[in-house]
């Protein structure tokens, strides 16, 4: 989520509004079992290079995600650039919180849950009043979506997907890393301001204008509580409710 996503963060984040509804705001997210994904490819990475259009097929076969039981100790000192590299090194982890997205002809909200894996990744997303539910999963090879009952969908990007199935996208890939306080490592920055700690307050990269809010400390690793991304009529706000780094 192609990964969303790719090395290390927040590969942070969403597709498939129009698929969920995409009107509204859900209900508090339940807890769900491990998402079932595709078998993992070879490399790591957020990157895929499956067939160039996306399409319907039966179900692949599933396999669970294995969450381990203890989380990743932060390091003592957030608040200098070894941080900022092991956190970019992590591959493992979990984030779950709202997703705020407004267009220019519309707007809504929804809940999500990413999980994380170095070959692998799963983003369940919580539909408004309760309308079913939705899976984006991916691996190295393709990523696909999955809602309610239907079968999957295909494509080689998330970005793909969302394009020809809503007629725009979200910057997934860059998320992975921006939901983690990081600068992508997949396109030229134009601008960017830290604080005094380093922690990234603006970002603007790949055309979007990325402001960082507030940060939290989440088991003592400092990461992203809110941001916000801008471009061309659309406003994304994400809410980081609970992080896990493993």
């Amino acid at each position: 989520m192609k990964y969303p996503l790719r090395a290390p963060a927040l590969k942070f984040i969403a597709v498939c509004l129009t698929l969920v509804g995409l009107i509204g705001c859900s209900s508090q997210p339940k807890t769900i079992p491990p998402a079932p994904v595709h078998e993992p490819a070879s490399q790591s990475s957020a990157k895929t290079t499956s067939s160039p259009q996306s399409k319907t097929q039966s179900r692949p076969p599933k396999t669970e995600f294995q969450r381990p039981a203890i989380e990743k100790q932060a390091p003592v000192d957030t608040a200098t650039g070894d941080y900022q590299t092991i956190l970019a090194s992590i591959r493992h982890w979990q984030v779950q919180g709202k997703l705020g997205i407004r267009l220019p002809d519309n707007s809504g909200s929804l809940y999500y849950n990413w999980m994380q894996e170095p070959h692998r990744y799963a983003i369940h997303l919580s539909g408004p009043l309760g309308q079913g539910a939705t899976w984006i999963r991916g691996n190295d090879s393709q990523v696909s979506i999955t809602s309610g009952d239907k079968l999957p969908v295909f494509a080689d990007t998330p970005e793909q997907l969302m394009q020809e199935t809503l007629g725009w996208s979200l910057p997934v890939e860059e998320l992975y890393y921006w939901g983690r306080g990081l600068v992508s490592p997949e396109s030229p920055v134009t601008t960017q301001e830290r604080d005094r700690d380093g922690r990234l307050v603006s970002l603007q990269q790949s055309g979007w204008q990325v402001s960082y809010q507030r940060y939290k400390s989440f088991s003592g690793w400092m990461l992203p509580q809110k941001m916000i991304a801008e471009r061309r009529g659309i406003r994304l706000t994400l809410i980081m409710k609970n992080w896990k780094i493993y």
